[in-house]
């Protein structure tokens, strides 16, 4: 079937417009989009994965928009002519690359519920081949990743950074999956999903998170043990989000589901050269020792009411007194470590403890603290006191401080 009349006539009279608009050297432009176009930059592995993949953010920077193309037909690749009407102040010239994105549903957090933003969709990139005329630009699509169509958005192109080959980072952190790129129910291997830890959390670029499922609760001091079922490498960051690919999977993965973060790769095995008829010797590469670090020193603990995580006058007055301490030794690293008493399921306790460990670091560095901090919750997992009554509970709502070397 052919395109419709009443389609195809608006596309015609869209090109019309925009070419009346044009001074009597219209050829010029012509014969630019024709001109052969510098280089694709390069844009493969992890990278290119990272750029397809989108991100979570609440808007996004705008350049202009796709106002329609010079072929009327549905689907463009690569080599096709859109045409873009641009923001002045966007100074956008000849070679210019763009990116093309559309945002597209909003996310929530599974357990909070609170908005962590849209998903941006990349769609292409496009290179500039004419200058703007009545702030109209045309382009040539180098890389289409989706469907395009007139008033998806453009912003400056930036290539993606490297993504490191291993793991660069340390420390036990835990988050949970909230949302996928694709609208499904579930998702599984070599798919994309987006996590609500980022940047500020502590989270880099080649980070490998254990996907669980936390394990049924038996009684009140037993339960199934957790079931691990994918790993996933961080290829994208925001501040408080992050964009991973799922390395490989075991069970199909759910929203909500906790990611925790694994320990770096040991250093590889060097192997030593024999001599001729030697036999064969395999040495490990040993760091030259070290003194041991002072042990650490929990600080006094902050409570809090039942299923919150706001600090109240007593936390916010302990907590200032700590500040004190921080502030004179303010190269110690600081663990805040967040629990929650036994009402409710693990996954919701593991959030509130997390929120609550998360509080007490904002409060602190308010108050000028500027130690490492490294968050993580235990939510109910690790009780203080194990009596079912209102004193136990009470004890258990809590947030810990521990100073390396203090």
């Amino acid at each position: 079937m052919g395109i419709p009349q009443q389609k195809r006539a608006w596309v015609q009279v869209l090109v019309v417009a925009w070419g009346l608009s044009l001074s009597a050297g219209a050829v010029t432009p012509a014969f630019a989009e024709n001109a052969q176009a510098p280089p694709t930059r390069a844009l493969v592995g992890d990278p290119a994965i990272a750029f397809q993949g989108g991100y979570l953010k609440f808007s996004e920077q705008v350049s202009g928009l796709v106002v329609g193309s010079r072929d009327a037909k549905q689907l463009f690749g690569m080599g096709d002519v859109l045409y873009i009407r641009v923001l002045p102040e966007a100074n956008v010239k000849v070679g210019d690359r763009l990116t093309l994105y559309r945002p597209t549903r909003q996310v929530y957090h599974p357990v909070t519920q609170a908005p962590l933003g849209q998903i941006m969709v990349i769609l292409g990139i496009l290179q500039v081949t004419t200058e703007p005329k009545e702030n109209v630009v045309s382009t040539r699509i180098e890389h289409a990743f989706d469907s395009i169509s007139p008033g998806d958005l453009v912003m400056p192109f930036q290539l993606p950074p490297e993504v490191p080959a291993k793991q660069t980072t340390s420390g036990p952190l835990t988050g949970v999956i909230v949302d996928f790129k694709q609208a499904r129910q579930v998702t599984a291997q070599s798919e994309i999903v987006y996590i609500d830890r980022g940047e500020t959390d502590g989270v880099a670029l080649g980070d490998r998170f254990s996907v669980i499922r936390p394990g049924r609760r038996l009684s009140l001091m037993t339960k199934n043990p957790d079931v691990v079922l994918a790993e996933i490498k961080v290829i994208g960051l925001q501040p408080q989000t992050a964009t991973a690919y799922v390395v490989q999977s075991r069970d199909a993965i759910h929203r909500g589901d906790i990611v925790s973060r694994m320990l770096p790769p040991s250093p590889p095995v060097k192997e030593v050269p024999k001599a001729e008829g030697a036999p064969s010797v395999v040495a490990k590469v040993t760091p030259p020792e070290a003194p041991a670090p002072p042990p650490s020193k929990a600080l006094e603990d902050v409570y809090f009411d039942f299923d919150k995580w706001a600090l109240t006058d007593q936390a916010k007055k302990t907590l200032t007194a700590q500040a004190e301490l921080l502030k004179q030794n303010a190269n110690a690293a600081v663990t805040i470590e967040g629990y929650a008493d036994e009402r409710g399921s693990t996954e919701y306790n593991r959030i509130l403890g997390e929120k609550r460990a998360l509080e007490v670091r904002r409060f602190l560095t308010e108050l000028g603290v500027s130690n490492p901090f490294t968050v993580m919750s235990f939510g109910k997992d690790k009780p203080f006191c194990t009596e079912k009554d209102e004193a136990c509970y009470t004890q258990n709502r809590r947030a810990r401080l521990v100073v390396a070397g203090n």
